[in-house]
């Protein structure tokens, strides 16, 4: 029997810029012309796939859909006014109407401008707030805990808007970085008649039951910049094919989550396990400086031979040369992060060589018996 020889290697830690073209809404309100209405898209970059935030769920009719808007007055002298035009005030979309409103109409001011924040999907916690150790006068961001609203957040503004009759437009940009997995064997498996099943992949810090990632911060909604806020919570993460661990597909806010994977094997006929497209990574935008680790345990089948493989890959190694002295990896703001894991068969090969040693002679020698 020939026995496999089982490598796992992750190929690249790829940065795939996701989604395709945004869709322009033509919709406008038929309101009166001094009624503040809105217009909604999501960007040229924004991700079209399920679960995230995207036209769709921005237009839909879930618990979370739709958008939250912030405005302030700005006098004629730049004076920003300390009260609220609007204070989270909730947009969505009318399908019948076919146009997006909110509840608490508001007007144009005679003169003037207006500044517009937004973000999505909707909750009703977010204020603008100042980050810690800061004391702003009008600040504009908001305070995002990801443990407690694992979602894409999304946000827009829209300065120094004057009277119209035209809605004010937002392009939404993706303020997350968005994680994803494939996998793949390096070989044709109906060559080798070979299946491999996976059993399970975790993403894990130090070690297999510790977080990854900082799980909180504050969102600037003037220009999109982090300012991360520890809450002492860090998730590790498991993709199985079944999106369950121990029969529990239940989501543990302190420690971690379940997520699923698209197919349970790799052979002849499936050459690619994914993600399912609900079971992505949405992180708050920071760097990595300690070791965190990608571990994937499969089993492998050919013929009667088959072996159960637990490998693991230290991330920082794929994105920095070895021996760097201070390596790190990077998750950027509204990038789509692909971890590529390439499962290798090879047959051992047995190859003898030979050396050629004297026999020595061994003189006076004392045998005790």
């Amino acid at each position: 029997m020939k026995f496999l020889r089982l490598a796992f290697y992750v190929l690249i830690a790829q940065l795939v810029l996701s989604g395709c073209a945004g869709e322009a809404v033509e919709e406008t309100s038929s309101s009166s012309s001094s009624e503040i209405n809105f217009d909604a898209y999501l960007g040229r970059n924004a991700s079209t796939r399920s679960e995230v935030t995207d036209n769709t769920h921005l237009k839909g009719t879930e618990g979370n859909s739709g958008f939250g808007v912030f405005a302030r007055y700005k006098h004629t002298d730049g004076t920003i006014s300390p009260l609220m035009l609007m204070n989270n005030e909730r947009v969505t979309w009318n399908k019948d109407q076919n146009h997006w409103e909110y509840t608490n109409t508001r007007y144009w001011p005679s003169e003037g401008s207006v500044d517009f924040y937004a973000f999505a999907p909707y909750s009703d916690q977010p204020k603008l707030v100042s980050p810690p150790n800061k004391n702003e006068a009008n600040p504009t961001c908001i305070f995002f805990p990801s443990n407690v609203s694992p979602v894409d957040l999304v946000w827009a503004n829209a300065k120094d808007q004057t009277k119209t009759e035209e809605p004010v437009k937002f392009t939404f940009n993706h303020a997350l970085a968005r994680l994803g997995l494939d996998i793949k064997a390096n070989q044709d498996l109906e060559e080798n008649g070979a299946v491999i099943k996976v059993k399970e992949v975790k993403l894990y810090g130090a070690d297999e039951i510790s977080g990854v990632f900082v799980m909180a911060g504050y969102l600037n909604l003037e220009n999109g910049a982090w300012t991360l806020a520890d809450n002492d919570i860090r998730w590790f993460y498991t993709w199985t094919p079944d999106g369950k661990v121990d029969g529990n597909e239940n989501v543990n806010e302190k420690d971690g989550t379940v997520l699923k994977l698209s197919a349970s094997q790799l052979d002849h006929e499936h050459d690619i396990i994914t993600n399912d497209a609900d079971s992505y990574i949405f992180i708050i935008p920071q760097v990595k400086y300690f070791p965190f680790y990608l571990q994937i345990t499969y089993k492998v089948k050919q013929g009667d031979f088959e072996e159960e493989v637990t490998v693991r890959k230290n991330l920082l190694d794929v994105r920095n040369p070895p021996g760097d002295p201070n390596p790190s990896f990077s998750f950027e703001m509204g990038k789509a992060y692909v971890f590529h894991l390439k499962l290798s068969l090879d047959p051992i090969n047995f190859n003898v060589t030979t050396k050629v040693e004297d026999w020595k002679e061994v003189k006076n020698e004392t045998m005790i018996l």
